[in-house]
This record gives C-alpha cells, structure tokens and sequence, in this order.
C-alpha cells in the first residue's frame, strides 16, 4: 500500500506538471562549469545553460534574439521549455514572471502568469515544498529530440521531446526525486523581430524502459548531485 501510495503521489504530481502546459508556461534552468577548477565543481547557476557561450543575448537569464528562419524556430522552442525547468522558476514568483516575459507573447504573457501561478504553487503543496524547504526542491528537463510540424515566417509549431527531473531530496518529503518523459508542442510566434512562445500543450512520452539499478538513488546522492552538477546548457 505504501509503494501505491507512492507511485500515485508521483503520477498526480507529474500531471499537475503537465497540466501548466496548457496556453505557454515556464521554468527556468541552471549553466555549466567554466571549466577553470579541476577539483571543485563550479557555482550552480539558475538561469538556465552555459550563459557565457550562448551565441544570442540574454533577457533574464533567457536566450532571446533568434534567426527569422525554421531552425531559429526550434532553437527558441528547445531553450524556451528548457528554461521551464528550474527549481527557481517553480519557487521564486519573481523568477518565474521574469521567465515568462522574456519568452511569452503579449497576448499570452498575463494569462500564463497566473495560471502558472496557480499551478506551481499546487506542484509544490503536492511535493511538501515549503518557504523553508525551496532549496531541496529538483527540478531540470533536457531535451531528446525536435520535429517540426508546420512553419510559416509568421507562426510555427515545433514538438520538444523532454525528459524531466523533480522531486525534493528530504528524506521525509511525500515524493522523492522522479523522472518523467513528456513531448510538449510549442507554438511560437514571429513578433517585435524575434520567435515568441504562444502556447504549449503536451502528452506522455516516448517513455523508455528503466534498465538501470533496481534501487533508486538516494536522497543524499540526488543532492549532492543537485548541486555539483549544472544543467543541460542551452542549444545554438
């Protein structure tokens, strides 16, 4: 009863995920070392991707500026729902308005805030996370692969193929360290001279076969890991 218990704690969570996917939404993504310390792991940034090597200006720590052209397209898509994946992005509001203005249309910006609002705050009542807790909060998502399905120099619709992390490292937490597989459709618009994000929807999978240890990681590890390890860093 208790791995049950468990495993549906997992699945309502991940749904209320996939549930913030609906009309745009956001979080942000952590940056990789500098490569200037051989026996110290680098200071994890939130702000999602190697900041430093990113080939395009940033606006809140999101990549903007992208080429008015198919894989300008995708490169937006790809970073944009990277950049929904941050542990900050679901605790800090600030962090997550700013998030979503540097990627969101205007005609889509007021009302993702509040249903990302909304949803996040049900994420992290699901996962025990409190005021106290943020910092043992995981989250990250990178992604497998893109297809595109239409383009136009006006509008395009790109599907992302993530593979996602979440969960809290606390041993007494309601719900450890998770993966989840999801392809979310983006729809981006060309507007004021760069792709913006208009809306997302999303389904489960392509979901893998877990062919590693019969044992989950433990919470020590999955923190330890936390915070040495940076995120997947942004595509182009």
């Amino acid at each position: 009863m208790a791995i049950t218990g468990a495993v549906f704690l997992v699945l309502l969570t991940l749904a209320l995920l996939m549930s913030l996917s609906e009309g745009g939404g956001g979080a942000g993504s952590g940056g990789s070392s500098d490569g200037q310390s051989e026996t110290a792991p680098a200071e994890k940034t939130m702000t999602g991707g190697d900041t430093k090597n990113t080939a395009r200006r940033l606006v809140n720590g999101v990549p903007v500026g992208y080429t008015h052209n198919q894989a300008g397209a995708v490169q937006a898509a790809v970073n944009y729902q990277v950049a929904r994946s941050s542990g900050a992005y679901f605790t800090d509001e600030k962090d997550r308005h700013a998030t979503l203005a540097a990627m969101m249309t205007k005609q889509s910006l007021e009302r993702q805030i509040r249903n990302d609002d909304i949803g996040m705050q049900q994420v992290l009542t699901s996962l025990g996370v409190t005021a106290g807790s943020a910092d043992e909060l995981v989250a990250r998502g990178a992604a497998m692969g893109t297809r595109v399905t239409t383009y136009t120099d006006q509008v395009a619709t790109v599907e992302v193929w993530m593979a996602g992390l979440v969960g809290v490292t606390d041993k007494n937490a309601p719900m450890p360290v998770s993966a989840s597989w999801t392809t979310y459709t983006l729809t981006l618009q060309w507007q004021s001279g760069d792709w913006k994000l208009s809306a997302i929807t999303s389904v489960n999978g392509p979901t893998p076969l877990d062919a590693g240890s019969d044992s989950p990681t433990s919470v020590d590890e999955f923190r330890t890991a936390d915070r040495e390890f940076n995120a997947p860093p942004y595509v182009g």
